[in-house]
């Protein structure tokens, strides 16, 4: 590392942040919700029925943050910290020091998991029945207690802001999209498949349109299916992009937390910094990486070698537009994005490893 010294903090900056991480979330949620009533107007779908439906196919978002840290404590095998064992001891002491930095009333557990990928998360359904972990990897990322103290302070944000909770809710109501998309559609096809007569469902479906309407009629037939299909396909896209933008809000919302309540955003870019080498240097554990996949929302940091930490692509506009592209699919935002953010909520230029 360099001999600048850490700027400070600019609370400014940090406000301004976080307020735009909030404002981010909930134009998110909004544009979300907005969807799903669009496609119950469109297909005209009775207000009983929807809310039926909304509760049977909410039900299992619903059931993972409720039960999310049972869950993830039986996945990633957490066991309680071991006094004994200097790194654990060392994570107590700053779990202790950041605590009361944050303003919660009660205290999240704490555990270790024996996974050797260098990460940490918390989850949780609320603040009282939430804890906060790391992996036995990340106590040989050399994080020294400034650096540690930041990844704490990062996923108690986590739980401070009730965000197992924010997501969730965002998972159910892109499923409740896509659901109500997928039911809805085939009502493009109703010229095709419904007669006037009162014939048999199977006569209806051998007397269905002329040849003509089956393969270019616009409301069925193989133009009807592809343009259905592509319909499909593009707002599912689209409404899981608006969950993945709201949780690449959440992540920089922690950022701005951890930065406020450690009094130096350098120490985090630090560690994000060294977390992010480490995972390049010993990702090739394919039997942990598969069995934590779907941990990825959790992590602080990718923790399958996604993102390089380097900036932003500035040659053609096809290189520019497959960046956009690739960070629109990504949980979280890329870490070259977060570095420079935390160099801007500290008023100056964090080193760089």
């Amino acid at each position: 590392m360099t001999d600048k010294m850490p700027p400070g903090t600019n609370p400014d900056e940090i406000k301004a942040s976080l307020a735009k991480t909030w404002m981010q979330t909930v134009m998110g949620a909004g544009s979300l919700a907005a969807l799903v009533v669009a496609a119950l107007l469109l297909f005209g779908f009775h207000f009983g029925i929807a809310m039926v439906v909304l509760g049977v196919f909410a039900l299992m978002p619903i059931f993972s943050w409720f039960s999310s840290a049972s869950i993830v404590k039986k996945v990633m095998h957490c066991q309680e910290p071991n006094p004994d064992d200097p790194e654990h001891a060392r994570l107590i002491a700053i779990v202790d020091r950041v605590y009361p930095k944050t303003g919660l009333s009660v205290k999240p557990a704490v555990y270790v998991s024996p996974m050797p990928i260098a990460n940490a998360f918390a989850t949780g359904r609320n603040p009282k029945n939430a804890f906060i972990a790391v992996t036995e990897g990340l106590f040989l990322a050399e994080l020294d207690d400034n650096e540690l103290e930041a990844v704490i302070a990062h996923e108690l944000a986590h739980v401070k802001n009730y965000d197992a909770a924010i997501t969730s809710m965002m998972a159910a109501m892109a499923s409740l999209f896509s659901l109500l998309v997928a039911t809805g559609m085939p009502w493009l096809f109703k010229d095709v498949y419904t007669r006037k007569s009162g014939a048999p469902l199977l006569n209806k479906l051998a007397k269905k349109a002329d040849r003509k309407k089956r393969f270019f009629g616009p409301a069925g037939g193989v133009f009807g299916l592809a343009f259905v299909m592509m319909i499909f396909y593009i707002v599912s896209i689209f409404a899981k992009l608006i969950t993945l933008f709201v949780s690449r809000a959440r992540e920089n919302s922690a950022d701005a937390c951890a930065a406020h309540w450690t009094g130096n955003p350098c120490w985090l870019s630090s560690a994000l910094q060294k977390l992010v080498a480490f995972e390049r240097r010993n990702g090739g554990n394919m039997k942990a990486m598969l069995l934590v996949r779907g941990m990825t929302p959790l992590f602080i940091v990718n923790a399958f070698g996604e993102d390089d930490g380097s900036a932003k692509p500035k040659g053609s506009f096809g290189a520019r537009l497959r960046n956009w592209w690739n960070r629109a699919g990504q949980q979280h935002p890329p870490i070259a994005e977060r570095l420079i953010t935390l160099d801007r909520l500290s008023g100056g230029s964090c080193p760089r490893l």
